[in-house]
C-alpha cells in the first residue's frame, strides 16, 4: 500500500466508524435517552411509565394496555432476561419526517433465543421531548 493511501484508509474507517451510530447529528442526545428510557421501561413491563413518554396524540391513539399487548406480542413475559437494551442506529432526517420530529431511534433488546428491537420517532411537543410513533420488532 502507497504511503498517502494508509492515511487516508484510516481516515476512511475512522469516518464510518463515527457515523454508524447516530452519525447523523442525534447520538448522546435527548432523542437517544427518552427512546432508551421508554424501551427500558417497556422491557421493566412498566407500561404507564412508558406511555407517559409518548405524545398527546399517540396517547390518544394507543391505550397502556394496548401499549403491552403490541410489546408483549415480541417480547412475551416468558421471554427471560432483556439484555442488553441499547440504542443501536439513529437519525435526524428519513423518508415521512414531520414537522417537530426530532430523531429516528432503532433500539435493541437482547434475549437468551434471539433479540429484537423497538423503532421510535422522537418528537417536540410543547417543550418536552416525546415519542410520537413506534414500531415494535426488527425489520
Amino acid at each position: 500500500m502507497k504511503p498517502a493511501v494508509f492515511p487516508a484508509l484510516i481516515v476512511l474507517v475512522w469516518t464510518f466508524m463515527a457515523c454508524s451510530k447516530g452519525g447523523d447529528g442525534v447520538a448522546g442526545s435527548d432523542v437517544e435517552k427518552v427512546a432508551l428510557e421508554f424501551v427500558q421501561a417497556l422491557g421493566s413491563r412498566e407500561y404507564a411509565q412508558a406511555h407517559a413518554l409518548t405524545t398527546r396524540d399517540f396517547q390518544e391513539r394507543n391505550t397502556v394496555v394496548s401499549l403491552q399487548n403490541s410489546f408483549e406480542a415480541i417480547v412475551p413475559l416468558d421471554w427471560g432476561p432483556m439484555e442488553p437494551i441499547e440504542v443501536g442506529e439513529t437519525m435526524a432526517d428519513w423518508p415521512g419526517k414531520k414537522p417537530g420530529d426530532l430523531g429516528w431511534v432503532y433500539v435493541s433488546i437482547g434475549g437468551d433465543v434471539y433479540s429484537e428491537a423497538v423503532i421510535v420517532i422522537v418528537a417536540q411537543e410543547g417543550g418536552a421531548t416525546k415519542i410520537r410513533e413506534v414500531e415494535y420488532g426488527r425489520p
